[in-house]
């Protein structure tokens, strides 16, 4: 009996030893039928197009330094099917992603609503395609219809190769690769690159690498004319190259965050990509998939208050009143101090006229940006957030803290999501001016409406 009982005993120890072993029984009911596939299109475009980004650049392009795509995710639990795209874009309008959402609802039956398309906010890509754009090339329905089609055609095929897939999620760190760009807060960054690592069930192939980092793309500048997928697309480049399958780079909160450059463009943008694709790829080799079939994705639409702008004589008078002071004190030989906080007035003043004066030639332009959505997305263990335009990256520091505190779960901030309604500031901007709140034609309380729907949503979805 007594051996009998030590048996028993003994057995029961092995049972509890391999459960101690497993992820959470949430992770693991119906996790065989997770399922994933990726895809890539180019799209450079296969005639003459301007570039977007920059008052003064007006000409078309003329080579291309690196290819420009989109990159497609596919996932299905047997539940809910979910699709997310990064693209190499400036940003993505409400239009277009309507109708890649119904041409990929229509052949695939994905819900739209569980369908998010990204930008990297690439200023050396392609320009012209966005009805409503803020500023840069007139409309161009051919360009427009080119994207619509690659773009849903990377959706298509990523839906194609869904195989039995695996989810795991790690967290690398850059310090000293980004720096804000508002006075005074230059320090306030978002460090993080998230790293979502999907691999097939029965080996270690890698299927999509979806990263997650945050610095605006402007390394090449305004002078410019060759295609590039700037910084993001070379670290995608490397990732690919060395792990295999789709690398895909989303955006964060970049509306107040840069990169730090060095040297000649060109060489800059390599460089920063091979910084970046090496913090993904030792991420993602320190990262362990498993079994993990949690899929979740709910867009919500929010209607977010304008900003209230001088009138078309109002805001000329006022840069002129500063373009007088900044000059005078140029004269006088007034300390440096003083003369960048003039300097920065006067180019404050300059943007917000250029802004009144736009959207006085385009009637409802800022109504459009009050139209404003918010999508939260779960893959596996990761929770991701899309926002449709340049929001300051405090918002998504305070965002990751609070569902790691609600959740204990990692979260990404994706920019550029579904829509591109401009910056979304902090009340600070307000008081600190800068370039940004210059040219926002939302509210200040834009950014906490959103961050609120995104926390209720979480929420929610613990239910």
């Amino acid at each position: 009996m007594n051996n009998f009982n030590a048996s028993i005993r003994f057995g029961l120890l092995c049972i509890w030893s391999l459960l101690a072993g497993l992820p959470p029984a949430s992770a693991q009911v119906g996790a065989e039928k997770l399922q994933a596939g990726a895809a890539r299109r180019e799209l450079v475009p296969p005639f003459l197009t301007r570039m977007p980004g920059y008052f003064d650049r007006t000409d078309t392009f003329i080579g291309v330094e690196s290819p420009i795509c989109a990159r497609s995710l596919v996932c299905d639990n047997g539940e809910t099917r979910l699709a997310i795209v990064a693209s190499d874009l400036i940003g993505v309008p409400r239009e277009l992603v309507e109708e890649v959402r119904a041409t990929v609802e229509g052949k695939t039956g994905i819900p739209r609503e569980n369908i998010l398309v990204s930008a990297s906010h690439n200023h050396s890509a392609v320009a012209g395609y966005q009805p409503r754009f803020m500023f840069g090339a007139p409309y161009d329905p051919l360009l427009y219809d080119f994207l619509l089609t690659e773009i849903s055609q990377s959706v298509l095929e990523a839906n194609e190769k869904v195989k039995p897939a695996r989810v795991g999620f790690g967290s690398g760190e850059l310090v000293g690769f980004s720096r804000n760009r508002q006075q005074g807060n230059d320090r306030v960054v978002d460090p993080e690159v998230g790293v979502l690592k999907i691999q097939e069930a029965d080996s270690r192939e890698t299927i999509a690498t979806l990263f997650n980092f945050t610095g605006h793309p402007v390394v090449l500048g305004e002078t410019n004319l060759y295609l590039s997928s700037e910084y993001p697309g070379h670290a995608e480049r490397m990732v690919e190259e060395v792990l295999g399958g789709v690398a895909m780079f989303t955006q964060g909160a970049c509306g107040d965050v840069t990169v730090h450059r060095q040297g000649p463009p060109m060489e800059e943008i390599q460089r920063l990509g091979r910084i970046l694709g090496s913090e993904v790829i030792k991420t993602s080799e320190m990262t362990q998939a498993v079994p993990d079939n949690r899929l979740f994705s709910k867009f919500e639409e929010v209607r977010v208050g304008l900003r209230h702008l001088p009138s078309g004589e109002e805001a000329q008078r006022l840069f002129d009143t500063s373009d007088e002071a900044f000059k005078n004190a140029k004269e006088s030989h007034s300390p440096e101090k003083e003369l960048n906080r003039l300097e920065r007035q006067r180019d404050s003043d300059e943007m917000t006229l250029h802004l009144v004066q736009f959207l006085s030639d385009k009637p409802g332009a800022q109504e459009k940006a009050s139209q404003a959505s918010v999508h939260v997305m779960q893959v596996g263990p990761l929770i991701l957030v899309g926002i449709p335009g340049e929001l300051f990256v405090e918002y998504a520091l305070e965002m990751k803290q609070r569902v790691r505190e609600l959740r204990d779960q990692p979260m990404m901030l994706v920019g550029f999501a579904n829509d591109y309604i401009g910056y979304i500031v902090t009340p600070r901007a307000i008081y600190t001016g800068g370039y940004e709140q210059s040219v926002t034609r939302v509210d200040s309380n834009a950014g906490r409406l959103l961050t609120e729907t995104a926390m209720r949503i979480v929420e929610d979805s613990m239910d």
